[in-house]
């Protein structure tokens, strides 16, 4: 049984509201990820939690085409009660991408920390 991975992917500081930019994993650099077999999106949560007044919207895309995963800042706030679990999520063999735009308040970057069930390839 493979043990939970967790990454951490940014989404840098937009140039514009409401426009979609990939996001980047921080250990590896690349915005892309490999699946070769099924996995499972467990869970995904701010890190940290955007300012007052900041708003975000995250999407998975498999192969380019956009997936029905989708989640807002507000959320997937790691510190409320409101919190909406996003997964499980079963992820099939591809290639994926999270995007996100910034929706709301001053231009500025943030991050999401997700976790799989077995490790990326």
């Amino acid at each position: 049984m493979a043990l939970p991975v967790i990454r951490r992917y940014t989404l840098a500081a937009p140039a514009a509201l409401n426009t979609f930019n990939n996001l980047t994993d921080d250990l590896t650099g690349q915005a892309q990820f490999l699946i070769l077999g099924s996995n499972v999106l467990q869970d995904m949560v701010n890190d940290p939690d955007p300012a007052a007044g900041l708003r975000y919207e995250f999407v998975l895309l498999k192969n380019g085409n956009q997936t029905p995963v989708r989640a807002f800042s507000s959320t997937i706030s790691p510190t409320t009660q409101g919190r909406i679990p996003l997964g499980p999520v079963t992820l099939s063999a591809g290639q994926y991408i999270f995007s996100g735009q910034q929706t709301a308040g001053a231009l500025t970057a943030t991050s999401i920390v997700v976790r799989y069930a077995a490790p990326l390839n």
